[in-house]
């Protein structure tokens, strides 16, 4: 899997001032995109049925002995196995393998193909009559996308894990455990998106991190880069995005009603960086930051959101707070972030619309792309020119028939300022609380 990688290195540039590798790196090295299969020691296989729109993927250490591994769940309906094992205060220490996986908590049996296939290997903790693979897993929803009655089990994980070390070659989208992954729900008038699997990593000398990710949000997919919604909340008949948050806000009663645990957004950060479990847990939990950047909303009570981490390597950082002298968390934590923005993105960019539910169509199928929502969810401002001498505190941001809104504004005193009564405004912006308008919401303006 080949794919075109951009990333801004400036915040990371800056970091490089504080944090120092000591293994294999230059003062002058950069942070670089990298493959993700181009991490070593990391191996994926993935199982994949576009048929029934289902599937599973298991990440792998490829050394028997595993790595250190933690995890973070944020979402209110998880469906996990073994997360409870990653606590720094238990005994066990590493996982061999991450199994993601559709089919709800059904599909936590494809963890159990995958430790099978380890175990064939010789791969696990070595209890003396056999090995014992460590393998956490954490499920998405998928089962009324297309065929319910078609869950990933212990056969596919078995197949997932089995692929991995045969090599056999994967790309993002709609692929395993993000062939069943939908995006943008719950919003009346419109149609939810295909999400799906993707993946993005950094290079910088000899210290790797990546990030692998299922996405099947409640939210749209933002590219963090342009502010564009990618994938989610689409209004076919006039082939635009709808702004999810947006209308949570002005119009609450638009936003159907959402299923709890229907939702899910599930990955993993790997990195060969030398860390302790708590170390990496603080890993894992940074690294949501990069779906709280992509995902919007994201952290839903109806949504499992989980990240797992792994640390299996000797590279080595080094930071200094006062007189300790610790692993370059910071500089490790924004690489995981940004890894996991970028790898949500692709999901959404290169999946396609299955066959079984050609109503719900995939970013990399659709013609035109669907103009962006006419409210954002941001404010986008290409450039502020300030007097210093008049020493402006607030000055509007307009262009044509819009307004952003900014610190401090009402709907009336907008309207006082445009030459109109804050009835016409709300009325042309469908806002029904005229008192609820919130900053960076752009509004249209009578002509």
């Amino acid at each position: 899997m080949k794919q075109a990688r951009k990333f801004v290195t400036s915040l990371l540039a800056v970091l490089l001032l504080f944090s120092t590798l000591t293994v294999g790196f230059a003062a002058e090295e950069q942070a670089v995109a990298v493959d993700f299969e181009d991490i070593p020691g990391i191996i994926v296989g993935n199982w994949t049925d576009t048929k029934n729109g289902t599937g599973c993927t298991a990440i792998i250490v490829d050394d028997p002995a595993g790595g250190v591994a933690g995890v973070d769940v944020r979402g209110g309906s998880p469906a996990t196995r073994e997360t409870d094992l990653l606590d720094p205060t238990k005994e066990v220490q590493i996982a061999n393998a991450i199994c993601l996986s559709g089919g709800s908590a059904f599909g936590l049996d494809a963890a159990g193909g995958v430790q099978q296939y380890l175990e064939e290997k010789g791969y696990g903790v070595d209890v003396g009559a056999t090995v014992v693979p460590i393998v956490p897993s954490a499920c998405l929803f998928d089962l009324g996308y297309i065929n319910h009655k078609v869950r990933p089990g212990k056969a596919e994980g078995y197949a997932a894990a089995k692929a991995a070390f045969d090599g056999v070659e994967w790309k993002d989208g709609n692929t395993g455990a993000g062939t069943g992954a939908t995006v943008g729900k719950g919003t009346a008038g419109a149609s939810s998106m295909k999400g799906g699997l993707g993946s993005f990593a950094f290079k910088m000398g000899d210290l790797y991190v990546g990030a692998i990710v299922a996405v099947n949000a409640v939210g749209n997919i933002v590219d963090p880069d342009t502010g564009k919604v990618i994938a989610g909340s689409y209004d076919k008949e006039n082939n635009m995005f709808i702004d999810k948050e947006a209308s949570m806000m002005n119009d609450p009663e638009a936003n159907e009603s959402l299923n709890p645990a229907t939702n899910t957004t599930i990955g993993c950060i790997v990195t060969n960086a030398k860390l302790n479990q708590a170390q990496v847990n603080k890993l894992a939990q940074a690294a949501h930051d990069g779906y709280a950047r992509a995902i919007y909303p994201t952290h839903c009570p109806s949504d499992g959101d989980t990240i797992f981490a792994v640390a299996y390597g000797n590279v080595t950082t080094q930071a200094q707070t006062w007189d300790q002298v610790t692993p370059d968390l910071n500089l490790i934590s924004v690489l995981a972030v940004n890894a996991m923005e970028r790898a949500i993105v692709s999901a959404g960019a290169n999946a396609e619309t299955l066959p079984g539910a050609p109503n719900v169509v995939g970013a990399a199928s659709l013609d035109t792309p669907p103009a962006q929502p006419v409210s954002t969810n941001r404010a986008v401002i290409d450039e502020i020119t300030i007097d210093p001498a008049k020493h402006v505190k607030n000055a509007a941001v307009s262009s044509g028939t819009t307004y952003t809104v900014k610190a401090g504004d009402s709907l009336s005193k907008i309207a006082e300022q445009f030459g109109t009564t804050y009835e016409a405004l709300a009325q042309l912006n469908q806002i029904k609380d005229p008192n609820l308008i919130y900053v960076g919401q752009q509004l249209r303006l009578p002509v």
